[in-house]
């Protein structure tokens, strides 16, 4: 049975992240306020040291002795915006894989609707064109069957033209296949121009499938290792010891690293299982 990091019985890393997440985000909404009123501080000295200096007229050369005493106030106002961007910069930078790993459930099932979702218009384009194609055949078909039949109800007619005294009557019959003809050349025309229209669109499915397959994995793999991380939270004491320990013996090994191997029968099991989640190339 898979855990889900989401549940309030789970072994605490998604506690721990949306601890952090919490923290690190009012953090962000400080810093955001402060970098508002540095910035309209900084224009307000900018205008202030604007002022000043044109005091002197636009024909002086030299900066008048109040615009020059200013200047470090602008400078100090100038550093503080730069420093509190440079701080919003680093919290959202922290924030995002963070975020990541909160929005990581939605994230995949909006992913997986996605994929059913092109994949159903994938199974109802298909079938629309099996039909369109079948019918358009029906309808060839029949139009060559009608043309026989005129050509030889012509031959007929035109004999009992030439042998007719009188007035004469177009037979019903050869009427009633002209008109057939007429309405099934118009409903074969009308269906190809739909399976025009289809064809553009089954033409860009495949690409649409592709991109949707490509961002359900990348949702899952993120949710496969918030999945290892809570399970591995019980471990960390173990897996740190042991780290430890080998730095004692190896003093290359970096101590919050340990590199375990898998068993490749594990490896082969999760990849079939995986392969199953996915709709057959």
């Amino acid at each position: 049975m898979k855990l889900n990091p989401f549940n309030k019985k789970a072994n605490g890393y998604v506690e721990q992240v949306k601890t952090e997440h919490a923290q690190l985000t009012r953090q962000l909404e400080k810093r955001q306020q402060e970098l508002l009123d540095a910035e309209a501080e900084h224009a307000r000295e900018r205008a202030k040291q604007t002022r000043l200096r044109d005091a002197a007229g636009s024909l002086s050369m030299n900066t008048p002795p109040a615009a020059k005493a200013h200047w470090p106030v602008l400078c100090a106002a100038n550093e503080r915006v730069e420093r509190l961007k440079s701080q919003v910069e680093t919290l959202t930078h922290q924030i995002r894989p963070l975020a990541r790993v909160l929005d990581g459930p939605e994230a995949l099932a909006q992913a997986q609707r996605k994929l059913d979702e092109v994949l159903a218009q994938d199974k109802a384009s298909a079938q629309a064109w099996s039909k369109t194609e079948a019918q358009i055949a029906k309808l060839t078909q029949r139009i060559t069957e009608l043309e026989a039949r005129i050509a030889t109800e012509t031959q007929t007619a035109t004999a009992t033209l030439l042998a007719a005294e009188g007035e004469f009557a177009v037979p019903e019959t050869l009427a009633r296949l002209e008109v057939e003809l007429r309405l099934t050349h118009a409903t074969l025309a009308g269906l190809q121009a739909e399976q025009e229209a289809m064809k553009s669109q089954r033409q860009s499915l495949p690409q649409e499938i592709n991109a949707a397959i490509s961002n359900f994995k990348w949702r899952r793999a993120d949710m496969a290792e918030v999945e290892l991380y809570e399970q591995l939270q019980p471990l960390m004491p173990v897996l740190a010891r042991a780290s430890a320990a080998k730095r004692h013996s190896d003093y290359d090994h970096r101590e919050d690293r340990f590199v375990t191997e898998i068993p490749q029968a594990l490896i082969e099991a999760a990849q079939t299982a995986l392969a199953a989640e996915l709709p057959d190339a």
